[in-house]
């Protein structure tokens, strides 16, 4: 939180603390003139603390009462004395939702996560003095954050059986469905993994191929559960209807997945040679951010 006090005297002022500076007034619940800037995640500012413009902005005022706010460096707000919360979002779906004000959920079905989408948002927590002692503006920066990344999972199925194989569908567990809003993803972070409030898994369905030949899918995640692994299973459908689950730890395969090039997909690339008696050995595998795999050879 940055905190900036801005001075300024101008008639209009003067004629809106005209009732707080009579004599006979308490000027100890006299409001003061606060604004507060929601400001873009650093790792997409185009400029030092640059303003995040229309944002969904809701102020918490000390009673507990929630208030939808119009906010920015040209916002005044009249704050009496207290201790408020401002929350800012902006680019959220109907997928997800706020508790409390500051938690945010993803919608999901038996424990499957759904498309939390694309968005930035964060809040703070500040306190509002009486505004009679100088006649300033005080400014408050609300930092925001990336809150989604996308997981993505790319599998070739190589060797004499791999025309067999129709599809493949694939769960990935231990995926955050609801956590605090400052738990989200930030270059060079010093934790990786939050603990989730609620915890569930991601569905894939990789029924097509890429143009190398990989079968692909990607989810927007909220984000990896710390308390517990994350595991892959991934399953091979073939022609006949026959079906054969291989389950791998990938725990460290995602470590950096909140603090390391945020702002592009994470890719596991997974090469498997498919057997005569159904197993499938792993001919390649690399994992992290979608510009190291791009810069690595296959």
């Amino acid at each position: 939180m940055i905190k900036n006090i801005c001075k300024i005297a101008s008639a209009a002022l003067f004629l809106l603390f005209a009732s707080c500076i009579k004599s006979d007034y308490d000027t100890e619940n006299c409001p003061g003139l606060y604004t507060i800037t929601p400001i873009v995640p650093v790792e997409l500012q185009q400029k030092n603390n640059e303003f995040l413009p229309n944002t969904n902005t809701s102020v918490m005022y000390p009673g507990g009462e929630w208030r939808k706010t119009e906010v920015g460096p040209e916002k005044l707000l009249e704050l009496t004395k207290g201790q408020y919360r401002a929350v800012s979002l902006k680019g959220e779906s109907d997928r997800i939702g706020l508790q409390d004000g500051t938690i945010v959920s993803v919608s999901s079905a038996d424990g499957a996560t759904g498309d939390p989408g694309d968005f930035v948002g964060g809040y703070i927590d500040f306190g509002a003095g009486s505004g009679a002692v100088d006649w300033g503006v005080i400014n408050y920066d609300l930092p925001t954050y990336i809150q989604t990344r996308a997981l993505t999972l790319k599998v070739k199925i190589e060797g004499d059986n791999s025309a067999l194989v129709e599809s493949v569908t694939a769960t990935v567990d231990g995926i955050t469905l609801s956590r605090d809003l400052n738990n989200a993803f930030i270059e060079n972070g010093k934790q990786d993994r939050f603990p989730a409030l609620s915890a569930g898994y991601a569905a894939y369905t990789l029924d097509k191929k890429d143009a190398d030949g990989y079968y692909t899918d990607s989810h927007r995640l909220l984000g990896l559960d710390s308390k517990t692994a994350q595991n892959l299973v991934l399953i091979l459908h073939y022609k006949d209807g026959f079906q054969k689950d291989f389950n791998y730890e990938i725990t460290t395969d995602l470590n950096g997945f909140h603090t390391k090039e945020v702002l592009t997909p994470w890719v596991i690339r997974i090469v498997l040679r498919a057997g005569a008696d159904f197993t499938a050995t792993i001919e390649d595998w690399i994992s992290g951010p979608e510009e190291w795999i791009d810069a690595k050879p296959v």
